[in-house]
């Protein structure tokens, strides 16, 4: 039965699989406090500050979701020495996250996310961050350190949220070689458009709208997802694509089949921040496992259900998952 594949995966599967993070790392700070009043100076609340949180975002979250799954994590990318690049190379370094392959680029910050918040409501946002293209030098380290331990990994995931580590396509290309080559699976979340970067990726993982981007098609109902999904498949000359479509569920599109749609679980949604990272975090271990494809959409969802109960960028644990296998 597919509960059964499902609970042996995640039971005994997935802490046996290796797996590299490579990708646009990022901290998500928090600035909590309570708004009692409007400014005498300008229209706005004054927010009495009660303190600062941080949290692992980025590639850095689904590194942290695959780890909580059971997965045994590296992490690869460009972070600045700066304090918040410090805080983060530490707290994935107690998470047992290898960070070996985190490069400090002269001149370049660590992308931060600052939310000034209460309980319920965010304020405002202030993103501080250098989003130009990484340079041919820090290109060369990251591929270096993919080539020297290549085979440790069962799998690679390229995390590109745009921030500058996969602006050329031509080092997305190197890496997918190198991955091809040495018959580990390499899956990609990308926002980008240069998606003919992408060819022999095991799968690659848009939404919605950043399927509608990369090919300009815009998606209204099941046969415009249908004509979106065919040319990004046949532009991109990836091996799948994975579409996850929020209320919609997820949809499967592979070379020489039909498409194939997956319902969303109906569960209570508190935040859907970080269900994207969940969903590419859970399929790479699936197949990492031995799973199917479908297998591991089916426990994709199941996953993502889980953290769309749960506010701000949250991971699914190995327990969460399996508590939600046996409820079926």
């Amino acid at each position: 039965m597919t509960e059964d594949r499902l609970v042996r995966a995640v039971q005994t599967g997935f802490a046996k699989q290796r797996i590299l993070v490579l990708g646009d790392l990022m901290v998500d700070e928090y600035i909590l406090g309570k708004v009692g009043r409007i400014s005498p100076e300008a229209p706005v609340p004054v927010l009495n500050y009660r303190g600062t949180e941080r949290s692992a975002g980025g590639a850095s979250n689904v590194a942290l979701n695959m780890h909580a799954m059971g997965g045994k994590l590296s992490m690869a990318g460009v972070a600045g020495l700066d304090d918040s690049g410090i805080w983060l190379r530490e707290f994935l370094s107690a998470a047992a996250i290898d960070t070996e392959g985190i490069v400090a680029e002269d001149n370049r910050m660590t992308t931060v996310k600052t939310r000034f918040a209460t309980k319920v409501q965010q304020l405002l946002r202030v993103d501080r961050e250098d989003s130009r293209p990484i340079k041919e030098r820090t290109q060369a380290q990251i591929l270096d350190h993919i080539t020297r331990h290549i085979s440790k990994w069962d799998a690679v995931v390229l995390s590109d949220y745009c921030k500058g580590v996969f602006e050329n396509p031509d080092f997305v290309r190197r890496i997918i070689r190198i991955c091809n080559d040495n018959h580990v699976i390499v899956t990609i979340d990308s926002k980008s458009r240069h998606i003919d970067a992408f060819e022999n990726a095991d799968f690659v993982k848009p939404n919605n709208l950043e399927l509608e981007n990369a090919v300009n098609i815009e998606i209204s109902d099941l046969e415009s997802l249908d004509r979106a999904g065919k040319v990004y498949l046949e532009r991109s000359r990836a091996k799948s694509i994975i579409v996850t479509r929020g209320a919609e569920g997820i949809s499967i599109f592979e070379r020489g089949s039909r498409r194939r749609d997956y319902a969303s679980k109906a569960v209570q949604v508190f935040d859907v921040t970080g269900a994207g990272d969940t969903v590419i975090s859970t399929v790479t271990l699936g197949l990492a496992s031995g799973l199917s494809l479908d297998d591991a959409v089916v426990l994709a969802n199941i996953a993502a259900g889980v953290v769309i109960g749960k506010r701000g960028t949250a991971v699914v644990t190995k327990e969460e998952l399996l508590e939600r296998l046996y409820e079926k």
